[in-house]
């Protein structure tokens, strides 16, 4: 028995050993990022449309189009090495790579790419809009030969739109031959799932990374694909720590435990600075931090009560004493850096024009209404901050703090009073950001916050198919106008996005949106 106990012992010393040992030699290999993946909620690109859901897509699909690091203005080739469009503006075709493979070893076909788009636009989950939006169907895709494809849309779109939108996650091409193996029938989808079940928590891509392991609030693991035909990782392996809370992931950067602290707040940046080893990355995020406001009923549903509220916002006060500096004020729904963007101010900080507005809806003695606030630094500080504003105006402010699994589910279903929140863009194009905010039809912010205008909805659909750009961008112009007048949001702020990034780390390129990081490019000394 002896013997068998100092076995045993031995052999789980050699065990450890050899794991300290292996992990101490391929650390350098390994790419480590503290970051807050809470909204995680499927890694389906028909399904994925949380800000971490769509980064990691990103890094295990590749899309037709795509935008380069650090080059966001016009999308370029990728799977799709060139295109032309009709006379009439209406059908696209794309001739594919020959060279291109997927992680399972077979070729990436028309016959893919057709069957990807067609998974969305069937499925209709959240971000489907992005292509259902041109009017495509399960008949308006073709694979004309094996490296083919031919899109028809509805009617001309002007063709930026279009082709940014080939760029987002949404677009991202799936292996056929593999998902149609895991095709489950549900009572959603009795006909069959088209691997949606399956998808959401395993990968058949053809991108930079392999999608190894998916341990829920603890970490996502990323394995480099070695055969990628143009983009392959200087790292054989990423591992994406779930850290939601900003002061963590400094502390763990910091110590070395990270490579990369992913969105540091003025707070932890400034604890970090003079620290050995380590450097801040910034990069202007084309994210908008706003207050959403469910117009149909009570107060919310009076103008002017909604001006009022907007006037009683300290908006300096966020910027640089919650952001320290790191944001810039914002009104208007184009963010910095996309075509039409304008640094005009509509709302800064008035109390008695504030309290005015609220004697003429009739509320000159105020009321209470409930906030809606997600866990996620800097949410719960801002609307601690809102709601110590709209005391001074009479609203006595409730706030619910609620996990991203609870918040985004009530705001979709229109459950909300008010809501505290963000909205990255979904492709680069200003359209992504003018139709949420300004046109309801869409069934997405306007219509969540039950804000139901035809005209801003019209200017935005004209907007869509208008090829003039000079044109197009007076349109969102015009909706803006508006909507910072009668519209349903308080907007705040534009961040500066911060990293934390150990100084051995070469290649990281800050990106301004989730959809638009990409980690091939990173390597370590």
């Amino acid at each position: 028995m002896r013997r068998l106990i100092s076995f045993v012992a031995a052999l789980a010393l050699m065990i450890s050993a050899s794991i300290t040992g292996a992990d101490a030699q391929g650390r350098k290999d390994v790419l480590v990022v503290g970051m807050a993946t809470s909204d995680l909620i499927s890694l389906d690109p028909a399904k994925a449309f949380e800000f971490a859901g769509v980064g990691l897509v990103t890094q295990i699909y590749d899309r037709l189009l795509d935008f380069p690091p650090g080059k966001y203005d016009v999308p370029e080739a990728s799977l799709a090495e060139s295109w032309k469009v009709s006379d009439d503006g209406k059908t696209w075709t794309f001739n594919l790579r020959k060279d291109a493979k997927f992680h399972s070893g077979n070729p990436v076909t028309a016959d893919d790419v057709v069957y990807s788009f067609k998974r969305v636009v069937t499925l209709k989950d959240q971000p489907s809009f992005i292509l259902t939006q041109f009017g495509i169907t399960p008949d308006s895709l073709k694979a004309l030969d094996t490296h083919t494809v031919q899109i028809t849309l509805d009617k001309q779109y002007a063709g930026g739109i279009f082709l940014a939108c080939l760029a987002a996650g949404v677009a991202s091409v799936v292996d056929s031959k593999v998902v149609a193996t895991h095709e489950t029938k549900t009572d959603k989808y009795p006909d069959g799932d088209m691997g949606l079940t399956w998808l959401s928590t395993n990968s058949a891509g053809s991108g930079s990374f392999v999608l190894r392991q998916w341990a829920k609030n603890d970490k996502v693991i990323i394995d480099a694909n070695a055969s990628h035909w143009a983009n392959v990782p200087r790292v054989k392996r990423v591992v994406v720590k779930e850290i939601n809370e900003a002061t963590s992931r400094r502390l763990q950067v910091e110590k070395g435990d990270i490579d990369i602290a992913w969105e540091l707040f003025p707070d932890q940046v400034k604890a970090l600075e003079g620290s050995d080893g380590l450097n801040i990355a910034k990069f202007p995020g084309t994210t908008i931090y706003y207050m959403g406001i469910n117009v149909s009923a009570g107060p919310l549903k009076d103008k002017k009560v909604r001006q009022a509220i907007r006037y009683a916002i300290d908006y300096d006060g966020i910027v640089n004493n919650i952001m320290g500096g790191a944001a810039k004020q914002i009104s208007t729904f184009i963010p910095e850096g996309f075509a039409g963007y304008t640094d005009k101010i509509h709302y800064t900080q008035n109390l008695e024009k504030a309290r005015s507005l609220m004697k003429e809806a009739g509320y000159g003695d105020g009321f209470e209404i409930e906030m809606d606030t997600g866990d996620q630094t800097p949410n719960p500080e801002l609307a601690q901050a809102a709601q110590a504003a709209l005391a001074k105006i009479g609203i006595k402010v409730k706030i619910n703090q609620l996990v991203s699994a609870q918040l985004w589910p009530k705001y979709r279903a229109q459950k909300h009073q008010m809501i505290m929140a963000r909205w990255g863009p979904d492709y680069n194009d200003p359209h992504t950001n003018a139709q949420p905010f300004a046109d309801h039809t869409a069934k997405q912010l306007s219509w969540r916050n039950t804000y139901y205008n035809d005209e801003t909805a019209a200017l935005i659909n004209k907007a869509g198919s208008e090829m003039d750009q000079g044109k197009r961008i007076a349109l969102y112009q015009q909706a803006n106008e508006i909507i910072q007048d009668d519209g349903p949001y308080v907007f705040l702020f534009q961040p500066l996005y911060q990293y934390g990034v150990r100084n051995n780390v070469v290649g990281f390129v800050p990106p301004p949106t989730f959809d638009l990081w990409k980690l091939f490019t990173v390597s370590k000394n």
